[in-house]
């Protein structure tokens, strides 16, 4: 059952993923497919758990939808749906549009949205629940912000709505999506490795392991392969938390 977006809005609320969860909870898959997008949010969530700050209202965009049941593995949701906003993004900017591991999107090297993909335990089917944050027209300040942080704003003379990027999202996931399931992802696969490459041009560093090195390869099976041609190193999806670009090497 492939989600066919119906969408609610709201001015405010505190977390559009936590209502969802609600609606997963009291429908099931029946969910699937349902969008709760609004103007304002006051409790969003990031990967590491602090509070995304979405700006004022009407001016950023902050939704979560429910997809039911979620390709797999099931960590290829967020991969999908990262590679369906920047391709959205790209056209719409001057800005270089890039990926950090796993799906922050980036504006020449600044974050510019996040996505979080969580899969609730129920008691039927597996339901996940994916919400995204981009900002559009407001970038927080510097001095709250933990990284360097930008807005679509910042890069283009042509500024879009919200949910004009919203409407161009969803068309785009879904096709991804379908292509995805019915064709496999070799496609997919290609397009995120050269995101992951724009984001990191001379090589990555994962601190876990230590290892650093260009990146060479991505497949959703077998994972992240980094290194060098001669000593590379693969590792799963969900083993690989954050990795770090290696800066220009000097002459």
């Amino acid at each position: 059952m492939q989600p066919f977006f119906r969408i609610q809005r709201v001015a405010e609320c505190a977390s559009t993923s936590d209502e969802v969860k609600k609606w997963v909870k009291k429908e099931g898959v029946q969910a699937n497919g349902r969008l709760l997008v609004t103007q304002h949010q006051t409790g969003g969530r990031g990967r590491r758990q602090p509070d995304w700050w979405s700006g004022s209202p009407h001016e950023n965009l902050a939704f979560s939808c429910a997809i039911a049941p979620p390709p797999r593995p099931a960590e290829s949701l967020g991969l999908l749906a990262a590679v369906s906003m920047a391709d959205v993004l790209a056209p719409l900017v001057s800005a270089e549009v890039a990926l950090k591991w796993p799906n922050d999107i980036l504006l020449n090297g600044k974050k510019v949205g996040g996505l979080l993909a969580e899969i609730p335990a129920t008691d039927g089917p597996p339901i996940a629940i994916l919400g995204i944050g981009v900002n559009v027209g407001q970038a927080p300040p510097q001095e709250i912000a933990p990284y360097p942080t930008t807005c679509v704003a910042h890069h283009t003379k042509y500024l879009p709505k919200p949910e004009a990027i919203l409407n161009t999202w969803m068309a785009t996931f879904r096709e991804k999506l379908l292509h995805y399931q019915a064709m496999g992802p070799h496609n997919f696969e290609a397009e995120f490795l050269r995101y992951l490459r724009q984001g990191a041009p001379f090589g990555v560093h994962e601190s876990r392991s230590g290892i650093a090195g260009d990146l060479l390869e991505f497949s959703i099976r077998e994972g992240l392969t980094w290194g060098s041609k001669h000593n590379p190193t693969t590792q799963p999806l969900g083993w690989i938390a954050t990795l770090h670009k290696l800066k220009k090497p000097t002459p």
